[in-house]
């Protein structure tokens, strides 16, 4: 059904010799320096390869020609040459295969593909040279996916490998800084029961920022049917990943591949090729509770003309769009305290940064102002881990802050999310509106990229915000802490936010307490929507999103109304928080 490649690792040793009795021994001769293996396109020594590999278990069903069901079963790999018979040799579980040139049913500049058979069951192996998408091959790096098939009536049981091998870069070559973007080539095949299997390839490009020590990769891909061979691409057919690069030169993450009958997620693992990295190796594979399964690799080099994606917000290196969610207050006052109203309201707006002086925001609603913001609209603001702009827009005045991101903030370090207050106020007549938007913004985790993970994490974090009180006509700042517990295993989460409120128009301070929440992580949109609940009653709520290549910080924007019986009670407040796993 589909061609794969495999290969074992063998050597070779020698031995001596001695001298004559009563006569000196001839000078020992300078020995020959063995040959090694400078180059994956032209080997000259026996050698067992680095390699990252993934195993799917397969079941298809050869009267339907469509799948029964699949699962990733996690595996070490070992492939090795051997220079004296030019063989390959692969093995993993249980499970062993030697390739040797009479083995090979089909060669090209490309490609090399073996086939080996006895009775019902059949090995197939292929050696990608040069990736698909590409017209060089590949220098330190190779593409290989071996598949097992065993025939019993019309079952077919199938063991697919998928690994990237080759002579990857010493821990001491490993780039320390600066980011680099790799072209990506990718292949795999995705099964799910009731379909016929398809494999599938593209290609995309691979982000690395080696200071922050993360990257993330995005690729396209055509999906074919190895039976009908149709094909069908485009309509979010991809693969998504990201994760942590390591200092020995490995780098490891999650990933999610969106195919024709739906997603799959999983986990991915690779390493850098070449005498400074120039080129990298990676598999992926997961698998679902209904029996979907995705296995594949990628290869990829160096592409200095291809754009390296921004991986944290203390090093974007480009332009940067970010959709920020954000939650409004809205106090009208009529004559003085006489009427006083309050409204809320959230939705998504936009910060376009355009370098790193120099943004445009603009909060989504088309009666409040916004506009361009550069270095000559910095104020002193009141808080120091704030960034405060002033500025004029068709004579309306808004103040805009930014929670810094890094280590410049002394209250919470942030390296992927972050949030922002914005406010505004103008007089109508004998009505005075007072418009404040908190909002939340970052490098967002992909929806559902952590939808295989597994284990529990805690997440500590700060919350600001606005509160008022229509029936008092109280006013405050209101600052506190956000707490997540969360169950990547059962994908939920619970937490809580504790909030205390500073008067701003005379009104005495006040703690608010403890608001509670608890609910599912989102099954498939990037954003999470929890209660808020306090004295067993439902009071608000709040969204929240993951930021960061791991779900490193959460952030998002919350509303609420203080109950009765409560501290407060009567007051609205929104705002955002942003917090970090410990």
């Amino acid at each position: 059904m589909l061609p794969l490649a495999a290969c074992a690792a063998l050597s070779a040793c020698g031995g001596g010799g001695g001298g004559v009795n009563g006569t000196p021994p001839p000078p020992t001769p300078t020995p020959t320096p063995l040959p090694t293996n400078t180059t994956l396109t032209d080997l000259k020594a026996s050698q067992n390869f680095s390699n990252d590999a993934s195993s799917n278990t397969l079941t298809f069903d050869l009267t339907t020609q469509t799948s029964i069901t699949g699962k990733h079963t996690p595996a070490t790999l070992t492939i090795g040459y051997n220079v004296g018979n030019n063989s390959y040799t692969v093995a993993t579980s249980g499970r062993s295969q030697t390739f040797s040139p009479s083995d090979v049913v089909t060669s090209a500049a490309g490609e090399v593909r073996y086939q080996k058979t006895d009775g019902t069951t059949r090995d197939l192996l292929t050696l990608v040279k040069t990736p698909y998408t590409g017209t060089s091959a590949t220098q330190y790096v190779g593409l290989g996916y071996w598949q097992r098939n065993v025939v019993s009536g019309s079952r077919q049981d199938s063991e697919f490998s998928t690994f990237t091998y080759g002579l990857d870069t010493p821990a001491a070559a490993v780039p320390r800084t600066g980011t680099a973007a790799f072209k990506i080539d990718v292949f795999g095949l995705a099964s799910t029961p009731g379909f016929e299997p398809r494999q599938f390839q593209g290609s995309g490009v691979f982000s690395a920022d080696f200071a922050a020590g993360v990257f993330s990769a995005y690729s396209d891909h055509t999906e074919t049917g190895l039976v009908t061979g149709n094909g069908v691409t485009g309509g979010g057919i991809g693969l998504t990943s990201a994760g942590h690069l390591s200092s020995s030169g490995s780098f490891s993450g999650n990933m999610l591949y969106g195919g024709t009958n739906g997603s799959v997620a999983g986990s991915l693992a690779g390493r850098f090729y070449g005498p400074a990295g120039q080129e990298l190796g990676a598999s992926f594979a997961g698998s679902n509770a209904s029996g979907a399964s995705v296995s594949g690799g990628f290869t990829g080099a160096r592409d200095s003309n291809a754009q390296v994606a921004n991986l944290t917000l203390t090093n974007l290196t480009s332009s940067q769009l970010f959709y920020v969610p954000f939650a409004l207050l809205t106090k009208r006052i009529i004559d003085g305290h006489a009427g006083f109203r309050t409204s809320t309201y959230s939705t998504i707006g936009q910060l376009n940064r355009q370098n790193g002086e120099t943004f445009t925001y603009g909060p989504g609603i088309s009666n409040l102002p916004g506009g361009q913001f550069t270095v000559n609209d910095k104020v002193t603001g009141i808080d120091p881990n704030f960034i405060a702009y002033r500025k004029t827009f068709n004579g309306q005045d808004v103040a805009l802050e930014l929670y810094k991101p890094g280590s410049a903030n002394t209250e919470l370090a942030l390296t992927y999310a972050s949030l922002g207050r914005w406010s505004h106020s103008s007089k109508n007549g004998v009505v005075t509106e007072a418009n404040q938007v908190y909002l939340a913004y970052g490098l967002e985790t992909p929806a559902r990229l952590l939808s295989a993970k597994t284990g529990t994490a805690q997440y500590n974090g700060v919350a600001y915000g606005a509160g008022a009180n229509p029936l008092t006509a109280a006013t405050y700042d209101v600052k506190g802490t956000s707490r997540f517990n969360v169950d990547f295993s059962n994908q939920s989460y619970s937490g809580a936010l504790a909030l205390a409120g500073t008067g701003t128009n005379g009104t005495p301070s006040l703690d608010f307490g403890s608001y509670d929440f608890a609910g599912s992580l989102a099954s498939y949109a990037a954003a999470t929507t929890v209660a808020l609940a306090r004295l067993g009653a439902n009071v608000g709520d709040m969204t929240t999103r993951f930021y960061g290549p791991d779900g490193e910080e959460i952030a998002g924007t919350f509303t609420l109304f203080a109950p009765a019986g409560s501290p407060g009670a009567g007051t609205t407040i929104t705002g955002a928080t942003v917090a970090k796993r410990q």
